[in-house]
């Protein structure tokens, strides 16, 4: 607390509206909060804090919000019958055995980590488990956008801002791309594919 207390409030005001900018756009308030640190107008430490705080509620608010739709799914006569059981039964052992590394690769795949985090509360993964991975990813994630604008250009002077932004578009793109090239190798997704429209969401296990 002594430490926020000695920081001008135009600091802690860009930290708190970073914080903010994370539950509409992860990436983009994370970069936002490199590009200010490495132009002097952030400090680095609470930058980097409050992207990863953001980044990090904002990760345990999507699986309270699985983990409420649980709670509740028993007091919904349709979703009862649609929900099968035993595909609830096989995601949650699916999840259990994957769940690191489905996290871990979510973090780089854009688009993924809503229904992904939504069903690890929904299909019971253990909240400690998940807030200790999503944790580390998340802080990972971080440190490497800031290690790209903030100290990796002292590395090589005189290059302004073409080689971090080059980097990090690699960065960004690069999940992106490959996620698309190989959802079609994906087994869940083939057999979703061959399976009815009444039938699909048993099929899929969410």
């Amino acid at each position: 607390m002594w430490v926020l207390s000695q920081l001008p409030e135009t600091q802690l005001a860009l930290a708190l509206a970073i914080f903010l900018a994370t539950f509409v756009y992860e990436d983009g308030a994370t970069l936002l909060a490199a590009t200010l640190s490495a132009s002097g107008k952030l400090d680095p430490a609470l930058g980097i804090g409050a992207a990863f705080l953001g980044i990090w509620v904002g990760d345990i608010g999507l699986y309270a919000l699985g983990a409420l739709f649980r709670s509740n799914a028993v007091r919904w006569p349709r979703l009862r019958r649609a929900l099968k059981p035993e595909a609830f039964n096989k995601a949650e052992g699916w999840l259990a055995q994957n769940a690191s590394l489905a996290i871990a690769m979510s973090r780089t795949i854009p688009g993924s980590r809503l229904p992904l985090y939504l069903a690890a509360g929904a299909l019971g993964l253990p909240l400690r488990r998940f807030a200790r991975i999503t944790a580390i990813c998340a802080a990972l994630w971080v440190l490497v956008i800031f290690g790209i604008w903030r100290w990796l250009p002292n590395l090589w002077p005189g290059s302004g801002m073409r080689f971090p932004l080059l980097l990090t578009a690699i960065l960004l793109a690069a999940p992106w791309l490959l996620g698309r090239r190989l959802r079609g190798y994906i087994p869940a997704a083939k057999t979703c594919e061959r399976t009815s429209n009444h039938d699909r969401l048993n099929a899929c296990a969410l």
